[in-house]
């Protein structure tokens, strides 16, 4: 099964609306170079070390522009790095607790400083994505299945 139809599969398993999942993957996997354009009033994105770091400030930003306070930018950012990181790695993508500890250290920002200088912390929505999968591991690996899984 494509990485795009995954991603999509699980961010409406997990109550992320399509429009938001893919606009959050269509940008993860093609590109946001367009979206890191300052205006003046806004903190400097220069401080930030990665792409990924920019990404998460971006989709945090778009959260806050909606009218609702569900992150769904932001956790649907956290389950498209997740999804290619059981791609990337090569941890046992059966030890799903392994892989979020190593994911935590090696793939992604808790945190992020927003537009204001402020630093957000998104330990909640990971967590909340670490367990919608773990209750749907079965589900998961079958999907992974063929495309993840290495002999």
């Amino acid at each position: 099964m494509p990485n795009w139809i995954v991603h999509s599969k699980w961010a409406k398993k997990a109550g992320i609306d399509k429009f938001i999942a893919d606009f959050v993957n269509r940008n993860i996997d093609y590109g946001t170079s367009w979206a890191f354009k300052k205006s003046e009033n806004d903190f400097s994105v220069e401080e930030y070390e990665s792409t990924a770091a920019k990404q998460l400030n971006f989709f945090h930003q778009k959260d806050l522009e909606e009218e609702y306070d569900h992150n769904s930018y932001v956790k649907a950012y956290y389950l498209h790095h997740l999804l290619d990181y059981f791609k990337e790695t090569r941890i046992n993508i059966l030890e799903m607790n392994v892989v979020f500890d190593q994911f935590l250290k090696e793939k992604i920002e808790t945190k992020t400083i927003n537009n204001e200088g402020i630093k957000v912390h998104f330990l909640k929505e990971i967590h909340q994505i670490f367990d919608f999968l773990r209750k749907n591991k079965d589900e998961l690996y079958s999907d992974l299945k063929g495309v993840y899984f290495t002999n």
